[in-house]
């Protein structure tokens, strides 16, 4: 009987062991999503966003990459009044209220911000009026 308990204690511990890999693994894949990510090209004078909707409170990162031979921006009042970090053209900028970035023929831009309003968020090319896109920002308190 002894050696019955033995066996059953070796499977108990075994079981274990590997639950808790288990829940570390896991932790670890929540821990290296660390931002949302949007990804947007212009081409042909047109937006092409590629995003799930966007989790409040979460740092967020639009990747944007003008595939066009003419300049393009990315304005949107999402970024107003929140702090925004954008990189263009081998510069980085930091504060508030900027309304978005210049993004040259054939080049990339980042814009990362945390999500704080929910909402749809208009985003256009001032250069280029008719040029627009939206991006969907839900109530969602942490994922």
């Amino acid at each position: 009987m002894s050696s019955q308990k033995g066996v059953d204690m070796r499977s108990w511990m075994r079981a274990l062991v590997l639950g808790g890999c288990l829940v570390i693994g896991l932790a670890g894949q929540t821990d290296a999503q660390t931002e949302q990510r949007i990804d947007v090209r212009i081409h042909d004078f047109t937006f092409i966003a590629t995003q799930a909707p966007l989790v409040l409170n979460f740092p967020a990162v639009i990747t944007i990459h003008n595939e066009d031979r003419e300049r393009h921006n990315f304005e949107s009042p999402l970024f107003e009044g929140i702090l925004t970090e954008v990189e263009a053209g081998g510069v980085t900028a930091y504060g508030r209220g900027m309304g978005g970035v210049f993004v040259g023929p054939n080049a990339d831009a980042v814009i990362r911000f945390t999500v704080k309003r929910p909402g749809r968020y208009e985003f256009k090319c001032t250069i280029h009026p008719n040029m627009k896109g939206e991006l969907l920002l839900l109530n969602i308190q942490g994922v």
